[in-house]
């Protein structure tokens, strides 16, 4: 009797340990199926950061499990999972292998798909587009909607690839006529037929299809020196009634890279419906922040940017902290001009106010080892009048070994110590008061909430 006990009970722990076993591995691929699912709606929504921190999430459970449980039910599942999340986070050589097993011994249709059109993802990211072709172009005929969509869109990738766009057209159109023009648009960007992307763009405009994809594009064409292209393209987009939130992300982008190039006018007649279009807090503080960088790039002294900053609605960002770290160091100043000298830099290099920097650097005190060093920079500033600045130097420093080295002529720089120390005690003093004063500005700072017209 004593025997028998013995052994159901432990009959019953071993049963207990095999339940135990069995809920930790089906919550392990629990967790690995839903990241999976969440990174493959980011994949499909074109949002690349989501969908790899979803992947990478289903990996790592789905290899624990692989790890824990190499004999459980959901095996072949979790080398699929495994596998995709390897693949769609950029490890495709790793993910091969995993995913070669899931299909070999899956019996679930469904995994074998998934399993199939990341492994089509790979070799197409691989450039082996035959191979892809072969593994994708019967998942399209997949009855889940998601797998379709996916085979569908990189069959036509591979195409494309091989130079057969009027294949991938026909491939995309029979599912999202749209998705077409889009993969065209691009394709014809990368041919340099930027006439053709030109034309397809303005269409999905017209049509009101905006996608995450058109960001890039733009800034794409206007960095390959497309720039008209790239600013009629978007006053299409503006007057689309596609979606109000990539209306203001296209305006925002562009805005941003004619600022860069000093054609402001421009710049803000993008910028000023933003605030109405998004419900974005970050874009709409871009957009206050590139508007308030387009208002001061005229300024013709650091006092008027100051009163143009204090006038301006906006958000904390990078001109506003440019401007408040030149403050601080203007404020900070001991008197030997290093602050002055700093805040001019800053003013020339990150605010594009060339103006108000040529006004700093005169400002410098004449006893000053940094004096010379000030108007010298001013001159650079000046344009025609360059030469003006450079001979009132000479006249107020004309033993100055910056001066010297302007001439060419080799100098032992008695002014180099003292200078580089007078700027570097000058911005580690004011750095502690300009982080502190950040601090405080964010932890008390409430953006206002957008509406949408």
């Amino acid at each position: 009797m004593r025997a028998g006990r013995r052994g159901l009970a432990r009959f019953g722990r071993l049963s207990g340990c095999i339940v135990v076993a069995a809920a930790c591995a089906y919550n392990g691929v629990y967790n690995a199926r839903r990241a999976d699912r969440d990174g493959e709606h980011a994949l499909l929504a074109g949002d690349d950061t989501a969908a790899t921190r979803s992947f990478a999430l289903a990996s790592a459970a789905a290899e624990t499990l692989l790890a824990r449980s190499p004999n459980s039910r959901w095996n072949a599942e979790a080398l699929a999972l495994a596998g995709r999340g390897l693949a769609f986070t950029g490890d495709c050589g790793h993910a091969l292998s995993r995913l070669d097993a899931a299909r070999a011994q899956s019996r679930d249709g469904r995994v074998k798909d998934a399993a199939s059109v990341a492994a089509g993802w790979c070799l197409l990211r691989g450039a082996r587009y035959a191979e892809a072709l072969a593994l994708l172009e019967p998942l399209r005929a997949s009855r889940d909607r998601e797998i379709s969509t996916l085979a569908t869109r990189w069959s036509a990738q591979a195409l494309l690839a091989q130079g057969n766009a009027s294949g991938a057209a026909r491939v995309l159109a029979r599912d999202d006529p749209g998705g077409a023009e889009w993969t065209l648009a691009r394709d014809a960007f990368e041919r340099g037929a930027i006439s053709r992307a030109e034309s397809l763009l303005v269409r999905r405009a017209a049509d009101r299809d905006l996608r995450p994809e058109l960001i890039p594009l733009l800034r794409d064409l206007w960095l390959h020196g497309d720039t008209a292209v790239a600013l009629r393209v978007t006053r299409a987009v503006s007057a689309s009634r596609g979606d109000a939130e990539l209306r203001a992300a296209a305006r925002v982008t562009l805005a941003e890279l004619l600022l860069a190039a000093n054609r402001d006018v421009e710049a803000r007649e993008l910028l000023a419906p933003v605030p109405r279009l998004s419900a974005d807090t970050a874009l709409v503080a871009r957009a206050r922040d590139a508007m308030l960088a387009a208002a001061v790039h005229g300024a013709p002294s650091f006092d008027e940017i100051v009163k143009r900053a204090r006038d301006a609605e906006g958000a904390p960002g990078r001109t506003s902290s440019a401007i408040l770290l030149a403050r601080t160091l203007i404020a900070s100043d001991t008197g030997g001009g290093a602050g002055s000298f700093l805040a001019a830099e800053i003013v020339r290099d990150s605010l594009a106010a060339p103006r108000a920097a040529r006004e700093l650097f005169v400002r410098i005190p004449t006893a000053s080892p940094l004096a010379a060093k000030g108007w010298l920079a001013a001159a650079r500033l000046a344009g025609d009048s360059a030469a003006d600045y450079v001979r009132i130097a000479r006249g107020r420093w004309p033993d100055s070994p910056y001066l010297r080295a302007l001439d060419g002529h080799a100098t032992g720089d008695t002014l180099a110590i003292p200078s580089d120390t007078l700027l570097r005690q000058s911005w580690d003093r004011a750095i502690v008061i300009f982080n502190d004063s950040l601090d405080r500005r964010r932890s008390t700072a409430t953006p206002p909430a957008a509406t949408r017209p």
